[in-house]
């Protein structure tokens, strides 16, 4: 059973975005715990109409049309003290903002206008007879003072399908984050940390058929990358949220989805597995089938490698890339790397009969897979290196080893070793220079010297003993 509790006011308050507009809302709590239901009414109504202007003003400075041309009339009212224009604007400022701006949905307003019928008996007690004086109930009051700050005072002034504009704009900049990690700061503190429930299932909603359907205009499949990322930015950041609309949809949208789309949902899988539970057997079934189908298909088999880590559908593509020939294999792998790969990477990586090859095998192999190996992966890079003269000779090698270290330093302590052990190698290949040059000038001459600086500076001693 749900537990259901009393909203704390404080905590509440701390949540309202502009300074000024929580002066405002803070006064009203004062109030309503003092006993001045009126008064903090009032002060609540307040706080609504100073919020929604700022969020229009602010607006008007980003140089959203609509609003620059309703603070425009604002202000001149304001300068030529036009009292029933001022009064005007104010008493259609919620249709205003749920209308214009998209500030409020409709039952969000319909709340809040209980808000203003309840302030007018506040603030115009002659409008009433004196048998009518209106008092209000400290409950209505907190409901009041709850509404408005949740339906308004804490969220920012996009919302809506402006605010899903805009994020369908800044998906599309070549600015856009390129890491998981990067895209949810950049999308929680513009967006996500105070969109409202309504923004993100919406905007999820978008985000699924662009990413499944390919049929969205403004989002095309050219930008899935950054599709991808947003879904995982809300599903990291509103779960609950995430996960009921998804579970709502996904099959929905899957099961009308024709065969040319289908390669789309692997897409999906591979960067959220746990899409696959939310299937039903006959989807998966179907889905299984289309792997298998897929794997000998070279315009989609990329989609389907994606896929690898839905552990039902691990063991058909794993089987499926097998049986592929060497230069697939190399091109899936520099495609989407996966640790699955990675044993047959270093095989690949292994077999290098020449230093471009052992370059241009080092590029598609070492670098992409550099975030996907183990200790005892890297470790046996390390001997196929040793042991492949076309591989440690090659001018390129050392670059390669260089991004294979940085990107794995966390396990320098259980590698120290194995590097060492490396450059004790290449000492004894190159004893000959070293018989007529300094050990800097040697590894300078051989290519090596930046990795070796890199591993002194780690604390790692290359000296041979």
């Amino acid at each position: 059973m749900k537990e259901v509790r009393l909203t704390d006011l404080d905590e509440l308050a701390l949540k309202v975005r502009d300074r000024t507009a929580r002066s405002y809302i803070l006064e009203a709590i004062d109030a309503y715990r003092g006993g001045a239901y009126r008064s903090a009414i009032v002060s609540t109504w307040i706080a609504v109409t100073f919020d929604v202007i700022s969020k229009i003003r602010e607006l008007s400075n980003q140089g959203d049309p609509m609003a620059q041309d309703f603070i425009n009339k604002l202000d001149q009212a304001i300068a030529a003290k036009q009292i029933r224009q001022l009064q005007n604007i104010e008493e259609d400022l919620l249709k205003t903002a749920t209308i214009d701006f998209e500030f409020l949905s409709d039952q969000e307003q319909v709340d809040i206008t209980r808000l203003k019928d309840d302030r007018n008996l506040c603030a115009h007690p002659a409008f009433v007879s004196e048998e009518m004086l209106f008092e209000p109930e400290p409950e209505r009051v907190r409901m009041h003072i709850v509404h408005v700050v949740k339906h308004l005072l804490q969220h920012q002034p996009v919302q809506g399908k402006s605010a899903i504009a805009r994020i369908v704009r800044d998906i599309k900049t070549t600015s856009f984050p390129p890491t998981l990690d990067a895209a949810c700061i950049f999308l929680n503190s513009r967006y996500f940390d105070r969109a409202k429930r309504s923004l993100t299932e919406n905007l999820l909603f978008l985000l699924l058929k662009a990413i499944l359907r390919g049929d969205v205009p403004d989002l095309p499949l050219t930008y899935a990358r950054q599709i991808l990322l947003t879904l995982q930015a809300i599903s990291n950041r509103h779960p609950d949220i995430y996960e009921e609309r998804m579970k709502a949809k996904l099959l929905t949208i899957i099961e009308s989805l024709d065969e040319g789309c289908l390669p789309n949902v692997f897409r999906l899988l591979g960067a959220d597995p746990r899409c696959w539970n939310w299937l039903d057997e006959s989807a998966k079934i179907h889905l299984k089938e289309v792997t298998q189908v897929s794997l000998n298909k070279p315009s989609i088999r990329n989609s389907v490698f994606e896929a690898i880590l839905v552990n039902d559908l691990k063991p058909i593509i794993i089987e499926g890339f097998n049986e592929l020939s060497s230069e697939i294999q190399i091109s899936v792998i520099k495609a989407t790397p996966q640790p699955e790969f990675a044993t047959q990477a270093i095989a690949l990586y292994s077999k290098a009969s020449d230093y471009r090859g052992a370059e241009r095998l080092g590029e598609s192999l070492i670098f992409p897979m550099a975030n996907c190996f183990s200790v005892a992966n890297i470790q046996d890079i390390l001997r196929v290196v040793e042991k492949n003269s076309q591989i440690y000779d090659a001018t390129g090698t050392p670059a390669i080893l260089e991004e294979l270290f940085e990107k794995n330093k966390q396990y320098l302590p259980d590698l120290r070793e194995s590097w060492k052990s490396l450059f004790v190698f290449l000492h004894s290949q190159y004893s000959w220079l070293y018989n007529k040059s300094e050990d800097s000038e040697v590894l300078k001459e051989t290519g090596w010297e930046n990795l070796a600086n890199r591993l002194k500076a780690a604390g790692v001693n290359l000296s041979p003993e």
